[in-house]
């Protein structure tokens, strides 16, 4: 069985910080009666998701708003009788910028209603229409050409700490971020402030970082507010499944392409990690950066509780909005000079759509 040939392709890339946004606000659009088809990896069958009902949005479904591949099938008021298929491929912000403005392939996930097909076997590659994206097109490495934007939204990120992590630590400063970000590791006490040489003192223990490869804005986001280099490498850890965060190897700088793994490692109480000498293993937690809805999906999060402060102050949206807390960016969506007729119509509808969903 297959779901209606479209009249209208249209492809999203982009950010993964803001993708059940977006798929909210593509939802909105439809018609009753389309249809959504959604994966979590190219190799993993995907699911189909029929939606009969008003207000347009997807049944409850466990896998929808954490799929990196999503595709809609059905008919817009804005096409009147056209059937409109949206495809979505979740990678980055940065990496989504670069595959828009050099009009690379993605894959992409088809419409055929299935319930078993392997994405494999069903995907369509296609150079996509449009990037959301947390980070301008110029913190990025891929300045031309140059991209049409428009700012929709704000999105706040946290360092959070993996779940049963110290009490004591609390705060991070920019500074310490930077040495955190270009080390991997450092001692728990030259962020929490212990100086003594106890047993027990943060001075003995580590933090180490759980962070994102780099096509993702999110990393650009967080490393260039920091001062520490939106392009710049950095070293990651992740968790070994056995209660101790571990460096990655071979290759420490690349990061975790989907943000579902760093909340992973951070949902985990484990309490080692291999020190700063690259072998002992010593008390130790870790630190990642995601999105403030990011991070209250993290395992022992609620209500902000891992949170760190940043430079002494606390997320909030009013600390967002008078000044002192500045780890945010926007979220826009980008596409190349001399987008059609449908391409157009679709940009003016989805933009009004996500500042809906936004708020």
């Amino acid at each position: 069985v297959t779901a209606a040939t479209p009249d209208i392709v249209i492809y999203l890339t982009g950010s993964t910080a803001f993708r059940s946004v977006a798929y909210a606000a593509i939802a909105s659009l439809y018609n009753s009666g389309f249809t959504v088809n959604a994966a979590n990896g190219s190799g993993s069958p995907f699911t189909t998701i029929a939606n009969p009902q008003a207000p347009n949005r997807p049944t409850a479904d466990s896998l929808f708003n954490e799929a990196s591949f999503v595709t809609f099938s059905g008919t817009m008021p804005t096409f009147g009788s056209q059937v409109v298929a949206v495809y979505c491929n979740w990678g980055g912000s940065v990496a989504g910028l670069r595959d828009v403005a050099q009009q690379n392939t993605r894959a992409f996930l088809s419409t055929s209603l299935s319930q078993t097909s392997a994405f494999t076997d069903n995907g369509t590659n296609a150079v996509p229409d449009f990037c959301l994206s947390d980070v301008n097109q110029t913190t990025t490495v891929y300045k031309s050409p140059t991209l049409q934007s428009v700012n929709f939204a704000v999105v706040p990120y946290v360092l959070v700490k993996n779940n049963g992590a110290s009490g004591t630590l609390t705060n991070i400063t920019h500074q310490q971020a930077q040495t955190l970000f270009a080390n991997g590791v450092v001692s728990l006490g030259s962020i929490t402030g212990d100086a003594t040489t106890g047993t027990g003192s943060d001075t003995n223990k580590v933090a180490c970082l759980i962070g994102a490869n780099n096509g993702s804005g999110g990393r650009a986001l967080v490393f260039a507010d920091t001062g520490y280099g939106a392009l710049k490498s950095t070293f990651n850890y992740k968790y070994d499944g056995t209660n101790t965060f571990v460096p990655v190897v071979p290759d420490p700088n690349v990061g975790y392409t989907s943000v579902g793994s760093i909340r992973a490692d951070l949902s985990v109480s484990a309490s080692q990690a291999i020190g700063a000498d690259g072998s002992t293993t010593v008390t130790g937690y870790a630190l990642g950066y995601l999105s403030v809805k990011d991070a209250y999906s993290v395992t022992g999060n609620s209500g902000g509780a891992l949170n760190l402060q940043y430079d002494g102050s606390a997320f909030s949206t009013n600390a967002v909005q008078n000044g002192t807390y500045t780890l945010w960016g926007y979220e826009r969506i980008s596409h190349r000079s001399g987008i059609n007729a449908n391409l157009t119509s679709f940009r003016g509808a989805i933009t009004n759509a996500l500042i809906s969903n936004a708020c």
